[in-house]
């Protein structure tokens, strides 16, 4: 049988690890910002990155090919797509994620172990640090400056059903969990003047979601309380909120977590589930994406009875369930 070369090229250049880290690299030594002021050798870009020449010209000559950037006469310079790359001040950028130094950077690599989630069906990262997200990400060196960019960044994903949500226009006090950096919760009290609010999750997070309380002036109404949701919650809260939580978890582990909300709740507090469900709509137009929360999250595609379903197995029962574009709301009780 003749080989089919041009076939197999085809299938290695899908394969192609090297570009993907080249594009990665040339972001976290801010290659482009560098190059904006004028042409550079590779000795200069090596003097301002901190970086080795050798290596580094090679990556530059990759780029080249890439046609992220050009040479000529030993100088590289930025090409009209290169020019995209550049990051300036801005505290988040569209390319943040590809920044090998940042916990968000970092954690884009786990499609490097797509394997073990199609053989164990667990989130990649237990494959990756032998621990869920969460936990490793809290623990990482850099994560409080990290986090620090994400403190402008307002709650996404059709929102505005939860935050308009009837439970809470009645409600007094409420607990987030989970609650990340607190964008949730200043929204929450921005739109219910007279709701207060605790944060809950680890450190990391708690300290980021403080210091946005500070800043948005909401030191007597927001608290951010750091620990492990697993561990004991405040009880006697009006409402508990889980916003796009449970799809990090498994199965067996989200029922704890609902029966840890649960006890907190007792027999009058309401917990309300809001999960983010984009992998339908996406499927059909973005199978790599689709694949990629497949990748990192435990269960991405629960639906409304596959929540209530574990609900009733927590023992709680479900009073109404919304539904707006891609985010879900279940309201749930003892």
């Amino acid at each position: 049988m003749t080989p089919d070369l041009a076939g197999h090229a085809r299938i290695m250049a899908l394969a192609d690890l090297v570009t993907p880290m080249s594009v990665r690299t040339a972001v976290t030594l801010r290659l482009a910002d560098h190059l904006d002021a004028g042409d550079l050798t590779a000795d200069d870009l090596a003097a301002r990155t901190g970086a080795v020449p050798r290596p580094l010209r090679k990556l530059l000559d990759h780029l080249v090919h890439l046609g992220l950037l050009r040479a000529a006469e030993g100088r590289y310079g930025l090409t009209d797509l290169g020019r995209l790359l550049r990051r300036g001040e801005a505290p988040m950028g569209p390319f943040d994620q590809l920044d090998l130094d940042t916990v968000l950077g970092r954690t884009e690599l786990s499609a490097v172990h797509l394997l073990h989630k199609v053989r164990t069906g667990r989130s990649v990262y237990h494959g990756m640090y032998g621990t869920d997200l969460w936990t490793h990400v809290d623990r990482a060196p850099g994560t409080p400056d990290d986090l620090k960019a994400q403190l402008a960044l307002p709650p996404g994903f059709d929102i505005d059903v939860l935050l308009d949500h009837p439970v809470l226009a009645r409600a007094r006090t409420v607990v987030d969990v989970g609650g990340n950096t607190g964008a949730l919760v200043e929204a929450l009290l921005t739109r219910h003047p007279d709701l207060s609010a605790t944060l809950i999750d680890l450190p990391s997070f708690a300290g980021a979601a403080a210091q946005r309380f500070a800043a948005a002036g909401l030191d007597g109404r927001a608290a951010a309380l750091a620990q492990d949701f697993f561990q004991p919650l405040p009880a006697g809260a009006d409402v508990y909120v889980l916003s796009a939580v449970l799809a990090d978890w498994d199965d067996e582990t989200a029922v704890r977590l609902l029966r840890n909300c649960a006890l907190a709740a007792g027999g009058t507090g309401r917990i309300l589930v809001s999960e983010v469900s984009l992998t339908e709509r996406l499927r059909h137009v973005d199978t790599g994406m689709t694949l990629w929360f497949e990748a990192v999250m435990d269960n991405p595609d629960r639906s409304p009875d596959d929540l209530a379903a574990l609900a009733a197995e927590a023992g709680l029962k479900v009073a109404a369930v919304e539904q707006a574009g891609t985010r879900i709301v279940l309201e749930l009780h003892g």
